[in-house]
């Protein structure tokens, strides 16, 4: 029997098991794959802020916020792929 694949964490910050292979790991795929396209989305929205005028404080916080969740997200969908890469034989 196949080892169970590892979701991404949900809001409450658990991670949900499933099956490899099926029709919810590759829901787990497309939100892994939005999960990333969103943090390329807000650096790029960041560093076009950067170049702008300065950011007011309420700006700066909010960006580093937004940053900083798209960061998070990142990390743990590498964490997530790298343990797949890992299964492999």
């Amino acid at each position: 029997m196949a080892e169970l694949r590892r979701m991404p964490p949900g809001a409450d910050g658990r991670s949900s098991y499933c099956q490899p292979g099926g029709v919810v790991a590759a829901v787990s795929d497309a939100i892994e794959n939005d999960l990333v396209a969103s943090a390329a989305v807000v650096l790029g929205l960041v560093r076009a802020a950067l170049d702008g005028p300065r950011p007011t404080a309420d700006e700066a916080w909010f960006m580093l916020r937004r940053l900083a969740e798209c960061l998070t997200d990142a990390l743990n969908v590498a964490e997530l792929r790298g343990e797949r890469l890992a299964e492999r034989p």
